[in-house]
């Protein structure tokens, strides 16, 4: 069922992508299938991936984008399992969130709600200023939070951190 699941996203063949376009694309695939199956992340961890022809495509093609590089093997596999795995964390989260509000009946906007008034005294003790601060300037628009939005700075984040855009 997962090979199945992994298999759902292809990749485009020919497709004329620079390395980082190339990169974005299977994590953007990756983040599609989990979007679909929130199940999917919690199946392995990390360090004993399941030897499926679908995990394996979307490994070629994140080691294709990393070839030519000069890299070492190690670090080639280091960056493929560290795209991977920010990909795979930040998707554990859908089914953790679909759980929450499952368990509790409240949806996010709600959960928090109920929150403020502790989130407001930890801020006001003084022990925590950057947070106090931070939550003041906030007061006024609020914090989306939005796990699509969050996946996209995150993935532009480490891609800038690697510098791998030839």
């Amino acid at each position: 069922m997962a090979d199945v699941a992994y298999g759902e996203e292809g990749h485009p063949a020919g497709a004329r992508l620079t390395r980082r376009e190339r990169l974005e694309t299977v994590a953007r695939a990756l983040w599609r299938v989990y979007r679909r199956h929130p199940w999917l992340p919690h199946l392995t961890p990390l360090g004993r991936p399941l030897p499926l022809p679908g995990v394996a495509a979307h490994g070629e093609q994140l080691l294709t984008a990393l070839d030519g590089l000069g890299l070492e093997p190690a670090a080639m596999l280091d960056i493929e399992i560290l795209i991977y795995s920010y990909v795979q964390g930040l998707a554990v989260h859908l089914e953790r969130e679909a759980q929450a509000m499952s368990a509790t009946g409240l949806s996010e906007q709600q959960w928090l709600d109920r929150q403020l008034t502790g989130l407001n005294a930890i801020a006001a003790s003084n022990r925590f200023p950057r947070f106090a601060s931070l939550i003041r300037s906030l007061d006024a628009q609020g914090y989306d939070f939005d796990l699509d939005k969050l996946f996209e700075f995150g993935l532009a984040t480490l891609l800038d951190g690697l510098a791998l855009d030839g």
